[in-house]
């Protein structure tokens, strides 16, 4: 696009697009100085175009989104909005837009623009959601610096008054995002900003904050946000273009531009990332919606018997209480002291639906976990939480990010966050796991050894660790240690070991042989020493593993062969099963 007549071109901003490349460095710092080297083309190229326009006052060049908040990358577009106070002459006002948007086009440089007054600023605010939360971060480039500032103050004091009304439409925008581009803490090509857990996720979370309804977290938080933008960035100076998306060929150079071993181990990192970030913008949402409800009346302490009580909450199980929709700790429990609290209050929060208050998880990361061997009450706590079918997941994921779970099962650290390349699965191996066993929630309420089928579920690809061939096989010894430590008893461990070992031989038999031949089903019969309950259990594990891998995984063909094979195998074996 050519450059109108009488309108020149900066000379920092004519090399604009090389030097953001060729400038290095990763972090924030990095992003500070690619910021600092955009403003000064914009500065220079203002002071260029406004001398010949010939305006000197009422108008002002902000930058808004990710350039607004200093944190764009490399190939990032920009987003510049220039203000003016209503007294400029539009023509004047045309002239200068042109100056300004003609040689940004033409150096190469994604340019998003707009031409508003302070008004018209807080009407787009006000009738576009994501215009809305891109202004919030407006910043003063060049111009009347006074000006900037009362653009930026009206439209935050317009999205505080307005809170209430537009936090639905921002919800609902966040969960189609990730209906459309799925989570980044499961994709194998994530986009890393439009994935729920994503950079988009992260400046919802922001947004929600700056309301006032409710504070976002910070620490975990914020660094997961900046690893994620050091990935965009690798990504971008990788792909030498604009993009988002983390593509396969591109998985090893961006890996090893930011100190992974390979790209599994990027993909670990960014999974990490993605449940932190989707897992923050929960807690936001959960406290802003809290903000937002009638206030909960103020809880004071009370005199009883003429000394003072801290205030009474319900009781929802021992050492435990709710406040606010929320699963809290009792007044004066001391998480040190009680290693089976992590574990009743995970069977508590499942029971209940009662999501684990934050202050809550952070005082159970820092508590023990049970002694080895597992009491009986503190394996009967886990077994409930297995038991309770989906609403076990987000239980597992919040103390699974508070590092609960691998105190539990210290072995679970080499299955967490591992990318699964097997196009047939849509989960990471640890969440794969944790889906597994909410599937078993669907098996029929007669099947004998239920437990024995939730221990399975749950350990049963524990042997996907780097560099193993066959993971069933890998998983015994594994899984027999996680065992001996919950103290499960040695009978139901050694049967939970034979699944484990066996899990993949009804759905590779079926799709592979004969299910009508009788040889193969004594085959499949003789590998569960011809045992009824066995077969039984192995037949409902196969189908919640191959549900809990994805739809390709268990169609009606398959599930048609399997069943015909596990009804022929039946026939092989000898006696009944047993019940736990």
């Amino acid at each position: 696009m050519a450059v109108p007549a009488g309108h020149g071109q900066a000379p920092q901003l004519r090399s604009l697009t090389v030097a953001r490349l060729a400038l290095t460095g990763a972090g924030s710092g990095y992003r500070r100085q690619l910021a600092d080297l955009v403003d000064a083309a914009l500065v220079d190229l203002w002071q260029e175009v406004t001398a010949r326009v010939g305006i000197e006052a009422g108008v002002a060049l902000a930058a808004v989104g990710s350039h607004g908040r200093r944190d764009a990358g490399p190939t990032s577009d920009l987003d510049l909005l220039l203000v003016h106070d209503g007294t400029v002459a539009p023509d004047l006002l045309t002239n200068l837009a042109q100056a300004l948007w003609y040689p940004i086009w033409d150096a190469g440089v994604d340019l998003d623009h707009s031409v508003r007054s302070v008004v018209q600023c807080r009407h787009v605010a006000s009738a576009d959601v994501v215009a809305a939360t891109g202004m919030l971060d407006l910043r003063h480039v060049a111009g009347d610096y006074e000006l900037t500032g009362r653009a930026r103050s009206a439209v935050l004091a317009d999205w505080r008054a307005a809170a209430r009304l537009r936090m639905p439409e921002l919800i609902t925008s966040t969960r189609v995002r990730a209906s459309t581009h799925g989570e980044l803490a499961y994709l194998i090509e994530a986009d890393l900003k439009e994935s729920r857990g994503g950079l988009r996720d992260a400046v919802v979370c922001s947004a929600l904050s700056t309301s006032w309804l409710a504070d976002r977290p910070h620490g975990g938080f914020d660094r997961a946000y900046q690893r994620l933008l050091d990935a965009r960035d690798a990504l971008a100076v990788t792909a030498r273009t604009r993009t988002n998306l983390l593509l396969r060929v591109y998985a090893d150079e961006v890996a090893t531009r930011l100190g992974h071993r390979d790209a599994d181990d990027l993909l670990a990192e960014l999974a990490q990332c993605g449940r932190v970030i989707a897992a923050a913008l929960d807690v936001t949402v959960r406290h802003a919606r809290q903000a937002l409800r009638r206030p909960t009346p103020r809880l004071r302490p009370v005199v009883v018997r003429g000394r003072w009580q801290p205030p009474r909450l319900p009781v929802v199980a021992e050492q435990l209480a709710e406040h606010d929709g929320e699963l809290v700790l009792a007044a004066g429990v001391d998480p040190a002291r009680d290693p089976e609290l992590t574990v009743r209050a995970a069977a508590a929060a499942a029971r209940t639906g009662l999501p684990l208050s934050p202050v809550t998880i952070r005082s159970l990361s820092q508590a023990a976990a049970p002694v080895h061997p597992w009491p009986a009450a503190a394996r009967l706590h886990l077994l409930t939480l297995m038991r309770s079918g989906p609403a076990q997941i987000p239980v597992w994921e919040d103390l699974d990010l508070a590092g609960v779970v691998t105190r539990w099962i210290p072995e679970w650290a080499a299955v967490r966050n591992r990318p699964q390349r097997n196009p047939v699965h849509r989960y990471t191996v640890d969440r794969h796991l944790v889906q597994t066993v909410a599937n078993t929630h669907d098996a029929p309420a007669s099947l004998p050894g239920r437990d024995r089928l939730l221990w399975a579920a749950l350990l049963h690809d524990i042997g996907k660790v780097t560099g193993v061939q066959h993971h069933p096989s890998a998983g015994v010894p594994i899984a027999a240690a996680v065992l001996d430590r919950f103290g499960v008893a040695a009978a139901d461990a050694g049967d939970v070991l034979t699944l484990i070992r066996q899990h993949l031989l009804l759905a590779e038999t079926a799709t592979s042989r004969d299910v009508a031949d009788p040889v193969v089903a004594e085959e499949v019969a003789a590998a569960l020493d011809h045992r009824t309950d066995l077969m039984l259990l192995l037949r409902a594990l196969t189908e919640a593993d191959a549900l809990a891998a994805g739809p390709k995984a268990w169609t009606s063909w398959r599930a048609n062969l399997v069943e015909r094979l596990t009804v022929n195998a039946l026939r092989w074996c000898r006696y009944p099963g047993r019940s736990t």
